[in-house]
């Protein structure tokens, strides 16, 4: 028998595909599953793991810092205190004394706010800083009070009007001794600074300025001569009078006691007792 003939421009069948087995028949899937889990459980055990061992580590360095740090600083006690500045009236081994037994702990610790403290108590300290210096002293920079003035009748007055009373001081016997309420010590001194450039321009000086209990002033000049004025225009009548004191008084001066200026358009002129 003669095989079938196929007709001219027919397109052959595709053979048929076998069908696929379901994963469910033979529990493939199972297999899968089972393999995900065992390797998500490892890959978790294994990320705890390294933080576990990660956090010890840290904690071990940690307290290795710590043990350290406490031996670091039981061995960097505080040893020396310097003191600096431009110092010529201040008890630098009274303020040596009170420091070196005001300073407590070690480079790290040691409270730089309680020396300061301690070093203004004394009158002649105007201004401190003190700063840690490795690896065991401490540096107290003081800035000393410059006294202007005298005040009656044991104090200082220092360049801002304030009146300060130290123990000793040297070398201010020749300061103009001011007097009055305390409370206006830097009164005192703004018009006395006015006060002295006026009457500085004929060569007088002040050696003592004195503001009463009625708000005049008593000046005593260098040749001895009390002058009072009032507070009124006193700027202006001092003025007034050394114009009078050029042209008529500078040859009497020593013969002058006091010269009243508190008059509106007068001067009152006291003399010295002959003999």
């Amino acid at each position: 028998m003669s095989a079938a003939r196929r007709p001219i421009g027919a397109v052959p069948r595709p053979k048929p595909k076998p069908a696929r087995e379901p994963l469910l028949a033979n529990g493939r899937w199972r297999q899968l599953l089972s393999w995900k889990l065992n390797f998500s459980f490892s890959a978790g055990l294994g990320q705890k793991l390294v933080v576990l061992v990660s956090l010890i580590a840290i904690a071990v360095v940690l307290v290795a810092v710590s043990t350290v740090w406490r031996d670091w600083q039981l061995k960097t006690p505080i040893s020396h205190v310097n003191i600096t500045g431009d110092l010529h009236q201040l008890e630098r081994n009274d303020l040596q004394t009170a420091l070196e037994r005001q300073v407590r702990g070690t480079f790290f610790t040691v409270n730089l706010a309680a020396l300061q403290s301690t070093a203004k108590r004394y009158p002649w300290v105007a201004d401190v800083s003190a700063s840690r210096h490795w690896p065991n002293s401490v540096r107290i920079n003081i800035r000393e009070k410059q006294a202007v003035a005298r005040w009656q009748p044991s104090g200082l007055v220092s360049g801002d009007g304030s009146v300060f009373r130290p123990r000793s001081a040297t070398g201010v016997s020749d300061l103009p001794l001011l007097s009055g309420p305390r409370s206006q010590s830097q009164f005192v001194l703004q018009r006395y600074e006015k006060m002295a450039a006026v009457l500085a321009r004929v060569g007088l000086r002040i050696e003592a300025l004195a503001l009463t209990d009625r708000m005049s002033w008593e000046l005593t000049l260098n040749d001895g001569v009390k002058v009072l004025v009032d507070g009124q225009d006193t700027l202006a009548k001092l003025e007034r009078f050394t114009v009078l004191y050029e042209r008529q008084l500078a040859g009497e001066i020593t013969s002058i006691a006091r010269v009243d200026l508190r008059y509106r358009n007068g001067v009152a002129i006291g003399w010295r007792q002959a003999g």
